[in-house]
């Protein structure tokens, strides 16, 4: 009985390191990352609805109003560690300063991310819109966030007409807010 026990618990092991080993091959002895959006597109939007975010900056301070009804909304989910979103600050960054005063707003949400690296990354690409921390991931599971970078569009009466997922060009991006803004 003791050899039975024996062999089974070899065998558990032997497999058990087997399939350690052939999933270390397979993913090329990389670890597994949270999800990154590294192609770009136009994807079927799942809400419908605007969904308030965070009240508070990465400064604690409020977050202007959203003023439904008033401005284009652009949510930007995203994080100071994905090399997608690192490739895409500089575009939102220039052209959020574009279109302020048409009545486009844009407000990013970092996700499983830290404080000292937002503002770090902030810093650095410029950044002027209002950033906040989704902590908890509550606000990313709100808007059904599978991957970083997200973005969504807000209509003026508060419908999310869009969603992008993947870095965005800033052709691509101003064609998307012209749309948006002339249709309202």
């Amino acid at each position: 009985m003791k050899n039975i026990i024996t062999f089974f618990s070899v065998a558990v092991i032997i497999m058990f390191f087997s399939v350690v080993l052939i999933s270390t091959i397979n993913s090329g002895g990389r670890q597994g990352k949270p999800g990154l959006n590294v192609i770009s597109g136009e994807v079927e939007v799942n809400l419908n609805n605007f969904v308030k975010i965070p009240p508070k900056n990465i400064l604690g301070e409020p977050i202007k109003k959203q003023n439904v009804g008033q401005e284009v909304i652009v949510i930007d989910f995203w994080a100071s560690w994905c090399p997608p979103c690192i490739k895409e600050a500089k575009v939102l960054a220039e052209t959020s300063i574009l279109w302020e005063d048409k009545n486009v707003r844009f407000i990013g949400i970092a996700l499983w991310d830290n404080e000292k690296s937002i503002k770090k990354f902030v810093d650095k690409n410029n950044i002027k819109y209002d950033i906040t921390i989704d902590q908890d991931g509550s606000t990313a599971i709100d808007y059904g966030v599978k991957a970083l970078p997200e973005k969504f569009f807000i209509s003026r009466e508060g419908k999310i007409i869009k969603k992008y997922i993947g870095p965005i060009d800033a052709k691509l991006l101003n064609n998307i807010l012209e749309e948006l803004t002339s249709s309202n």
